[in-house]
């Protein structure tokens, strides 16, 4: 009986340790560093090329930019939490716990300085972090966390139905009717 009650104390405690991370926690890293709009910028100009796009006026215009930006970014974060796998709420805590010290808020400032300045067509400034700082940085960029972060971001995917979901959502929230097949 007592062995019983350690194998189950045993799963129990494995599995509170190993679960996936939420998306909502995915995105508020994102949001530290200055990567939940990165797509917002460049929404605008690839909508205006599509078929029945044209004739929009600026309100259709900024409500197919806000929602298809929207939609993108929570395709990026949910694949990040998907690609973080089981142990994602354990590398999410991690992320948190960095970004919580001097070192992790120097680090998002410097992303959010780079993002804006790409967004923008512009060099990053220099950020002016002192070389303690850089190397805790450094150390935690080698870590699995980040490692996983900056792969899973790379190699995002969109889902097959990723299309037909930017026409729904352009059909419900704008009245945009455009054909999923002229969305690439």
């Amino acid at each position: 009986m007592r062995a019983i009650a350690l194998i189950a104390g045993l799963l129990l405690s494995t599995s509170a340790v190993a679960a996936p991370a939420e998306r909502k926690d995915v995105g508020e890293i994102m949001q530290a560093l200055g990567m939940s709009n990165l797509a917002g910028s460049a929404i605008g100009p690839l909508l205006a090329q599509l078929p029945g796009m044209q004739d929009q006026d600026a309100a259709g215009m900024a409500c197919a930019s806000t929602q298809v930006s929207r939609l993108m970014g929570e395709q990026f974060q949910q694949g990040i939490a998907d690609a973080f796998g089981d142990d994602g709420a354990q590398l999410v805590a991690e992320w948190k716990q960095f970004l919580a010290t001097p070192a992790g808020t120097d680090m998002a400032r410097t992303f959010r300085a780079t993002a804006a300045a790409a967004a923008a067509g512009k060099e990053p400034a220099d950020p002016g972090v002192d070389e303690a700082t850089k190397r805790k940085i450094a150390d935690f960029m080698g870590k699995p966390a980040f490692q996983r972060f900056m792969q899973a971001f790379n190699d995002n995917e969109p889902p097959a139905d990723f299309s037909q979901r930017i026409v729904d959502v352009l059909q419900r929230e704008c009245k945009i009717a455009l054909d999923p097949e002229q969305i690439s």
